[in-house]
């Protein structure tokens, strides 16, 4: 998997992240702080540890120790996709547990042990609706559907063409895949879009802070409302969620801002949410708004990346 060493690039400010005697929970992909969903990827970045070098977690199941290592989130073990020290601090990325429990408060607690070393944290939720991978400074994880190769300033993206792109942090799929185990090939673990006058939960891609509405290669099918072809965890994979979608025929060269979007309403005191045609809004900056209207409408957009498109 082209993302095996992404996981280990460093956090921007990841040596401040692990300050004396602190442990500090991020997003595996974005390194933003708080904890994401169960079943996503999680780093955390501490101080006393002893790990030499990169250590990969090779089983399948994934383990809950390592090196030593375990992690405890909201009361459940953490499965372990490895562990690593960058001279000033120590990563460990994991696996948040279906069984995790939160706090009263809503927030959860994360201690990582290692013999008589613990460290123990109170952190929030991440919210974000999801957040791509980077495999390195300037690159996000997007493949050309057609070979499988990254995208690059010297691969770049066509319009019209299909990528994958990979994240984590994205909510529950169907059906649910345990904790610790790879994600099935059959069934697929789809996340559920659903579009009723009860519930909706749909994702859909920015494009430099706009839904483009030709990004489907067909009219009516099966990607609309949403401009997704396909939303899920990877086969083979833990915690890693992909996501396949075509490059809009009509988007204009350069490197444009990709973003995530989800868009959320519930049924509240017998007004109804209705269908969404189009229930995207062009909201660039990352973060959770409320829309107000019928129901309770929320809309999440995750961090803006880089895609080269020529």
């Amino acid at each position: 998997m082209v993302l095996t060493a992404s996981f280990f690039a460093a956090a921007g400010d990841g040596v401040l992240y692990a300050q004396s005697g602190q442990i500090v929970i991020t997003s595996a992909a974005s390194f933003q702080r708080g904890l994401p969903p169960k079943g996503s990827i999680s780093s955390a970045f501490c101080t006393g540890l002893q790990v030499q070098g990169v250590i990969y977690a090779t089983t399948n199941p994934l383990p809950f120790t390592l090196d030593g290592i375990s992690v405890a989130v909201g009361g459940a073990q953490a499965p372990i996709l490895g562990v690593a020290d960058d001279g000033g601090y120590q990563q460990i990325n994991f696996e948040v547990p279906q069984e995790a429990v939160p706090n009263s408060d809503g927030t959860w607690t994360v201690t990582a042990s290692q013999g008589a070393v613990q460290l123990t944290t109170q952190s929030a939720g991440l919210q974000s609706p999801g957040d791509f991978f980077w495999v390195a400074s300037n690159l996000a994880a997007f493949q050309h559907a057609a070979d499988y190769s990254l995208v690059s300033e010297q691969s770049p993206a066509h319009p019209g063409e299909i990528l994958i792109g990979y994240l984590t942090g994205l909510p529950g799929t169907q059906p649910v895949v345990p904790t610790g185990a790879a994600s099935p090939f059959s069934p697929l673990a789809i996340v559920p879009q659903p579009n009723t006058t009860t519930v909706v939960d749909q994702f859909a891609l920015l494009f430099n802070g706009t839904v483009v509405a030709n990004s489907c290669p067909v009219v009516n099918s099966p990607c609309q409302p949403s401009n997704l072809l396909w939303l899920g965890l990877t086969p083979g994979t833990v915690g890693l969620y992909q996501l396949n979608f075509v490059v809009p025929p009509s988007i204009a060269p350069g490197n444009v801002a990709i973003q995530l979007q989800r868009s959320t309403c519930a049924t509240i005191s017998g007004t109804p949410c209705g269908g969404m045609g189009a229930p995207f809004v062009a909201n660039a900056t990352a973060g959770c708004i409320s829309l107000g209207g019928g129901g309770t409408r929320d809309v999440c957009t995750g961090s803006a990346v880089a895609l080269p498109i020529r």
